[in-house]
C-alpha cells in the first residue's frame, strides 16, 4: 500500500500590515518603568515594525531565552506562586511576562498555583453540537473575557483535531467528525476569544486524532485525504479565523515529528495559507534544535529542553541553525504579542464575574444538548408528575459533570448538582413532586434499590455517560462500569425512564429500543444541574444536533482494524488511514452502513418542514458564488429551533464520498412561523466546498461535471434535492497591436470548451469590451458567422462597448473566433496596449445563462431571476425563423414583436434594446 505525502516547498516571508490602537488606564507602575529610549514601546507604530526594533535591540542570550519557556515566579504577579505556563519577561527591554493558559472548554490549567478558578463551560464537542456560529463567538468571547480578567496573553483553544477515532479521550476537546463544521465554529470561537485581545490557538496541529501512543505514533495518510479532511479546519482558523498562534502536536507525520515537519509548518501553513502568527509545541512535544527551527517551530513549551542555550549555541556553531532563523521565529510571536496590545497593557489579576458567566454557561449547556429519542412525546416532562426517581452512579447524579481530564480540566467558579437543578426546576413550576435519587455502585451491587425505586416512582431520570481524559483513550465504546447493565435493568422497572447521557464521544447503545426518551447533555459544564433540569422539564427546548455519528456496534466504524486504530508494529507504532477520505459520516453513506443515530441528527419539542428549494443557478464555471434557498416551518405548538444543512455531491470522476457538508444555518421560529433561509455555496471559500486536491499540482481543483446540492436535517434525513453543473467555458480576444495612428485594426473574439454538455448550442451573447479612450476610438463590431448576428453595439465615452449577438435559429456548438472588433489608435502603437473583456453573458437556448469574466480564464454565474437578459435573447435567437406556418409556430407567436409572422432580426433588436 502506497502513501503518497509530501513534496518540500522553499519557505518565503511576508509582512501582514495591521495597525491596533490601544486605550490604556495604567493601574500599576510596570509600564511606566520601561526606559523612554525603547523605540519599540511607541505604540503608533505598527506591530511589524515594533516586532523588527525588539529583535534587532537583543542580544542572543536573550533571544535564547524568549525561545522556551520556564517555571518559576511571576514578578508582576507575585501571588501566582510558581506556575509553568509562561516566558520570563525581559524587563529592560520592556518585555512582559508572556502569560499562557490551557483552553478549549474553559480555562483550563493555567499561570497560576494552585490553578486560578473559572467557568467550566460545555464540552467543545456539545459546542459543536449547537451548530451555532453565533454561541461559538460568545464561548470564545467568554474565554477570552476570562483570560484578560485573569491577566493572561495566549488561550490553548480551540481544538481541531477530528473525531476519526470513536474511543478517542481527547474527542470532548473538539468540533466532531466533519471539517466544515469543525472549521466554521472554530474561526468563530477564534475571532470571539481575539476580540479581548488575548492570542487564540489552533490545536493540536496536525493528526493527534487518539491520545493511545500520541507521543510515538507515525501517521501514514494520502496527501488528498490530509489537506481535504485533516488540514482543512486549521485552513479555515488561518484564513477566517485569522489565528494568532498554532500548536503543532506529539505524533509522526509520514515519519516526521509534527513540530519538525518542514511540509505542514513552512510549505502548507506559511507558503500556501499565508499565516502570520507562531508556531508553538506542545509540552514536550519539540524532539530537535535545529531541525525544529528550521522547520518552523518558533516557541518551545514547557521548558527549553531542546532550545537551550547550549543546544542553541552548538547549533549556531556548527552552522545548521542561523541567527535568522531565531529572529524569525521571536518576530513571529513579538508580531502577535504587538497586535493584541500585550506590550501596552499592565499584567493584573482581577475577578471574574461567576454569576453573570455562570448564566451564560447554563444557556450555553442548554443549546448543546441533542434530544434523540422521545416516543410518546415522554418529554418535557409534565408539570402533574408526582414523584421522581433519580438514579446514576456517583459521578453522573451526586456532582456536575464540568468537563473531562487532563491540562483542559477547569477548577469551576461553583457546580450545580443534578438534585439541586431538578428542585430549582420543580420550584419554577409550583410543584411538590418528590425526588428519590438512588446513588448506584459502579460494580452495580445496590441495583435492585435503584430497580425498587424505579418502580416506586412516576417517572425515572436515569443519568450515565463516560468521563474521558487527555492521555489515554477508551478502552471500547460501551459505556463503562456495568452502566448498560443499569440502563436495561432500569428500563424494565418503569416504561417512563428517560436516559441523560453525559459523555464526549459516541456510545453503543444495546439498550436503545427499551428506553422511551433519550437526551445527550454531552458533559454540560459547571451549570449542569440546572441546564439539564431546564431542558427536562421544557424551559429550554432541544436543538443541538449530532457533530459525530452514533454506530450500532464497533464493527460498523472505519477505525475497526487495528492498523487503522490503535496502530501496528513494534518500536514506532504505524497508524494508516486507509480508509481514506471515507471518514464520519462520510464512512457510512460510502459503506451504506446505518447508523445508530446520524451525523446532523436531532429532535425537538416541536415540528419542522423544510420545503421549495431553489439554487440560483443551474450552470456554474466553478468561481461564482450558489445561493441555496429554501423555507423552514415550525408546524408545531411550541418555539424551537432548526438547523438545516446544505451537503454537496462531488461528480463522479471525483472518487469522493457521497456528499460533503458545505453550509448550515440555525434558525429560531415561533410556533407556525416560516422563514426563508438562505445559504450560499462560495467556491472561493477557504472550505473549498466544490473542490477536490490535487496531489501533484499541489492546489485545489474543480472538477466539470454534475454537482448534486441536498438539503436536510441530519446526513441520512435528506428532504429536498437539486443540481447544477460546473463548465469551464473560456472566451478568448486574441490579435497583435502594432499599428499606426488612424490605422484601423482588428481583435478577434471567440470562445473555448463549448462543446460540453451544459449546453445544446449557445445563442445568446452579451459582451463588454474595456478600453483606454486616449489610446483607442472604438470602430464597429462583425460577426465572423453567417448565422450570427450582432444586434446592438452601444460604445460609452468612458471606453466601454457593449455588444449584444444573437444566433439565427442556429447555435454556436464548436470552439472558434466568431466576431471582429475593430479599433483605430490615436497613437502610433508598437506594442501591445490593455483591450479587456470585463463582462460576457453567454445564454442556451433554454434561457440558461452562464456570465464570464476575465479574459484568459473566463469562467460562469447563472441568473434566472425573472428579468429581461440575455437569456431572453437566446430563446428567441433560437427561435429565429420561425413562420406562421411552422409546425410549432403557437409557442414562439408572443416572440413576434412587431407582427410580420416571421422571428428575424427586427424581433431580435427588440429583445436586445430592453435588456439593461
Amino acid at each position: 500500500m502506497a502513501y503518497s505525502f509530501y513534496n518540500s516547498k522553499k519557505f518565503t516571508v511576508a509582512a501582514l500590515i495591521m495597525l491596533l490602537t490601544f486605550t490604556l488606564n495604567f493601574t500599576s507602575g510596570v509600564l511606566a518603568a520601561v526606559p523612554p529610549q525603547l523605540s519599540w514601546m511607541d505604540a503608533s507604530l505598527a506591530p511589524e515594525v515594533r516586532a523588527n526594533l525588539l529583535v534587532n535591540a537583543m542580544t542572543l542570550d536573550q533571544k535564547i531565552q524568549q525561545l522556551a519557556g520556564k517555571s518559576g515566579a511571576i514578578p508582576e504577579l507575585p501571588e501566582c506562586g510558581s506556575p509553568g505556563r509562561h516566558v520570563p519577561g525581559i524587563p529592560e527591554l520592556g518585555i512582559p511576562t508572556f502569560r499562557i493558559t490551557n483552553g478549549p472548554v474553559g480555562l483550563g490549567g493555567g499561570d497560576c498555583s494552585p490553578q486560578d478558578k473559572a467557568t467550566a463551560l460545555p464540552v467543545a464537542l456539545g459546542l459543536a453540537a449547537s451548530f451555532d456560529t453565533d454561541l461559538a463567538y460568545k464561548f470564545g468571547d467568554l474565554m477570552g473575557q476570562e483570560s484578560r480578567t485573569l491577566g493572561l496573553h495566549e488561550l490553548e483553544s480551540p481544538g481541531m483535531n477530528l473525531a476519526r477515532v470513536g474511543e478517542g479521550g481527547r474527542n470532548f476537546e473538539y468540533f466532531g467528525e466533519d471539517p466544515y463544521l469543525s472549521g466554521t465554529m472554530a474561526s468563530k470561537e477564534i475571532r470571539g476569544i481575539q476580540a479581548n485581545n488575548i492570542i487564540a490557538m489552533s490545536k493540536h496541529y496536525v493528526l493527534n486524532d487518539q491520545e493511545q501512543n500520541r507521543m510515538s505514533v507515525n501517521v501514514n495518510v494520502y496527501d488528498n485525504v490530509l489537506h481535504e479532511l485533516y488540514l482543512l479546519p486549521f485552513e479555515m482558523s488561518v484564513k477566517d479565523g485569522g489565528v494568532g498562534s498554532i500548536m503543532c502536536s506529539y505524533n509522526r507525520i509520514g515519519g516526521t515529528y509534527a513540530c519538525e515537519n518542514p511540509y505542514t509548518l513552512n510549505t502548507v501553513l506559511r507558503d500556501m495559507w499565508g499565516f502570520k502568527g507562531y508556531v508553538q509545541s506542545d509540552f514536550g512535544a519539540t524532539h530537535s534544535t535545529a531541525p525544529a527551527l528550521n522547520a518552523g517551530l518558533d516557541f518551545e513549551m514547557q521548558s527549553a529542553s531542546n532550545f537551550s542555550v547550549t543546544k542553541i549555541n552548538a547549533a549556531l556553531a556548527d552552522g545548521s541553525l542561523k541567527i535568522e532563523t531565531i529572529n524569525q521565529a521571536l518576530y513571529r510571536r513579538y508580531l502577535q504579542m504587538f497586535r493584541f496590545g500585550i506590550f501596552d497593557r499592565p499584567i493584573v489579576h482581577g475577578t471574574i464575574n461567576a454569576i453573570a458567566n455562570g448564566t451564560k454557561s447554563r444557556e450555553m449547556a442548554e443549546q448543546t444538548a441533542v434530544l434523540l429519542k422521545n416516543e410518546g412525546q415522554l418529554l418535557p416532562l409534565k408539570s402533574t408528575v408526582t414523584s421522581i426517581a433519580l438514579i446514576g452512579q456517583s459521578t453522573f447524579v451526586d456532582a456536575a459533570v464540568a468537563g473531562g481530564g487532563g491540562s483542559s480540566r477547569v477548577q469551576p467558579l461553583y457546580t450545580v448538582t443534578p438534585l439541586t437543578g431538578l428542585q430549582n426546576a420543580l420550584t419554577k413550576l409550583g410543584s411538590n413532586a418528590t425526588i428519590n435519587k438512588v446513588t448506584v455502585a459502579n460494580n452495580n451491587s445496590n441495583l435492585s434499590d435503584a430497580v425498587a425505586a424505579a418502580q416506586a416512582a412516576d417517572v425515572v431520570i436515569l443519568m450515565a455517560g463516560v468521563v474521558t481524559s487527555e492521555g489515554s483513550d477508551r478502552p471500547d465504546l460501551s459505556l463503562p462500569n456495568n452502566q448498560d447493565a443499569l440502563i436495561s435493568a432500569i428500563a424494565a422497572a418503569n416504561n417512563k425512564t428517560v436516559l441523560v447521557l453525559k459523555d464526549g464521544d459516541s456510545v453503543l447503545m444495546p439498550w436503545v429500543n427499551k428506553i422511551p426518551a433519550i437526551l445527550e447533555a454531552w458533559n454540560p459544564g459547571q451549570e449542569d444541574g440546572n441546564a439539564v433540569a431546564n431542558l427536562l422539564f421544557g424551559f429550554a427546548n432541544p436543538s443541538g444536533k449530532l457533530p459525530v455519528t452514533y454506530p450500532v456496534a464497533k464493527a460498523d466504524t472505519p477505525t475497526s482494524s487495528a492498523d487503522r486504530y490503535p496502530g501496528i508494529g513494534s518500536g514506532i507504532p504505524q497508524v494508516y488511514y486507509s480508509e481514506g477520505l471515507q471518514m464520519g459520516y462520510r464512512w457510512y453513506d460510502s459503506q451504506n452502513i446505518k447508523p445508530q443515530f446520524a451525523f446532523g441528527y436531532g429532535l425537538s419539542y416541536t415540528n419542522f418542514k423544510i420545503s421549495n428549494l431553489s439554487i440560483s443557478q443551474q450552470f456554474n464555471d466553478g468561481n461564482v458564488p450558489i445561493e441555496v434557498s429554501f423555507l423552514v416551518k415550525n408546524t408545531g405548538n411550541v418555539a424551537g429551533a432548526e438547523v438545516p444543512q446544505v451537503y454537496l455531491g462531488l461528480p463522479t470522476i471525483a472518487n469522493e464520498p457521497p456528499k460533503r457538508l458545505v453550509g448550515f444555518k440555525k434558525v429560531s421560529l415561533s410556533p407556525g412561523e416560516e422563514k426563508q433561509v438562505k445559504i450560499t455555496i462560495d467556491p472561493a471559500a477557504s472550505n473549498h466546498p466544490l473542490s477536490i486536491w490535487d496531489t501533484t499540482a499541489q492546489t485545489w481543483k474543480t472538477l466539470d461535471g454534475k454537482y448534486d446540492v441536498y438539503v436536510g436535517n441530519s446526513s441520512e434525513n435528506i428532504n429536498l434535492t437539486s443540481s447544477f453543473r460546473v463548465h469551464h467555458t473560456m472566451a478568448t480576444l486574441s490579435g497583435k497591436i502594432s499599428v499606426n495612428k488612424g490605422e484601423t485594426f482588428a481583435l478577434k473574439y471567440g470562445l473555448k470548451n463549448v462543446t460540453s454538455s451544459v449546453y445544446q448550442g449557445i445563442y445568446g451573447q452579451d459582451l463588454t469590451v474595456n478600453f483606454d479612450p486616449s489610446q483607442f476610438e472604438f470602430v464597429g463590431a462583425s460577426s465572423l458567422k453567417s448565422d450570427l448576428a450582432v444586434v446592438s453595439q452601444t460604445p460609452s465615452s468612458d471606453g466601454t462597448v457593449r455588444i449584444m449577438l444573437a444566433g439565427l435559429g442556429k447555435g454556436i456548438t464548436a470552439d472558434s473566433d466568431f466576431l471582429n472588433i475593430q479599433f483605430r489608435p490615436k497613437a502610433d502603437l508598437r506594442s501591445p496596449k490593455d483591450i479587456t473583456l470585463s463582462y460576457i453573458s453567454i445564454a442556451g437556448s433554454n434561457g440558461e445563462k452562464v456570465n464570464l469574466s476575465n479574459v484568459g480564464s473566463y469562467k460562469a454565474d447563472i441568473n434566472k431571476d425573472g428579468f429581461m437578459d440575455i437569456g431572453d435573447l437566446a430563446i428567441i435567437a433560437a427561435a429565429y425563423g420561425k413562420t406562421s406556418g411552422s409546425a410549432d409556430r403557437v409557442q414562439y407567436k408572443t416572440m413576434d414583436f412587431n407582427n410580420d409572422n416571421i422571428i428575424n432580426i427586427i424581433d431580435l433588436v427588440f429583445v436586445a434594446q430592453q435588456i439593461n
